[in-house]
Parts: structure tokens; C-alpha cells; sequence
């Protein structure tokens, strides 16, 4: 269920940075429904947002940011890891604003400690995942538990 919410949220964030969009959030919700996704999950996905956006507009700082014009360069032992696609999803995932600087470099870390061969798309989704529903302190989703392959929020 993560990963339907990291491409609602992801789909989310790409329509709020087009500048000539109304947010219409019932239309939005609606189009969701048509690709397959649960109300329950479009409603975690819009409240995960809007808590990252509050988040964002509260200053809390990470532990380090790059020049905004840079971009993240993989050595070349990740490039062995990560696939392009993969590679060129999680740079999506940053520019739409969804992963920070120290969280895209926590998502590449992970990466190469699967002891797997390669790095696709889906592995993304589910790092990230992992990373940005972390029931630690620091996040606004201390409480909730997702159970694998179901809706369930207990």
C-alpha cells in the first residue's frame, strides 16, 4: 500500500507545481478513483502532503541541502546498482519537492545495502516508502500503521 501512496503523492505534487492549475481537490480525487486507488488512500496521500507542505513552510532544517541549481551525481558503484529509470525517477521525486536533499541520500544509501543486483522503479517507490513513513519521532505519522497489502490504517 506504500508505494500506491508514494504515486498518488508524487501525482498530487505534480499537479499543485503547474503554475496554471486550480487546485480543484474533488476533481482531483476523482480522477484518482478512475486509475484504481481507494478513497483511503488518496486521503493519506492528501494528508501526507499537506503535512510535508506545512513542514516545508515551518523552516525545519535537515541535516545538510545542496546548491539549489545542483544535481546528484551517482558514483559509480551505485550506477552499477541503480537502474537509469530508477535513477531518473528518484531525481523526479526530488524536483517535485518530495524527498529532501538528506532524504534522496538516504533512498541511495538504502539502495546499495539490498544486496541485490539492481535497483528498479518499484524498489524506489518502496525505499521511499519506507523512509518517509518511518514511525520515528520526528515524523507526523507517529501512530499509524500500515499493514502490508491492505488499506488498514490502525
Amino acid at each position: 500500500m506504500q508505494e500506491r501512496i508514494i504515486e498518488i503523492i508524487v501525482y498530487l505534487l505534480g499537479e499543485f507545481q503547474q503554475q496554471n492549475s486550480q487546485y480543484n481537490y474533488v476533481d482531483i480525487s476523482k480522477q484518482l478513483v478512475s486509475r484504481g486507488y481507494t478513497e483511503s488512500e488518496i486521503n493519506l496521500a492528501f494528508s501526507w502532503v499537506f503535512n510535508h507542505l506545512q513542514r516545508q513552510n515551518a523552516g525545519t532544517s535537515e541535516q545538510f541541502e545542496y546548491s539549489p541549481a545542483s544535481n546528484r551525481i551517482l558514483h559509480d558503484v551505485e550506477k552499477l546498482v541503480i537502474s537509469s529509470e530508477a535513477y531518473g525517477y528518484l531525481i523526479q521525486l526530488r524536483h517535485l519537492g518530495l524527498l529532501s536533499d538528506y532524504e534522496l541520500e538516504m533512498v541511495i544509501e538504502n539502495s546499495i545495502n539490498m544486496n541485490t543486483s539492481t535497483i528498479t522503479i518499484d524498489d524506489i517507490k518502496s525505499i521511499t516508502a519506507s523512509i518517509l513513513f518511518d514511525l520515528d519521532s520526528n515524523n507526523s505519522w507517529n501512530g499509524i500503521f500500515f499493514h502490508p497489502g491492505t488499506n488498514t490504517i490502525h
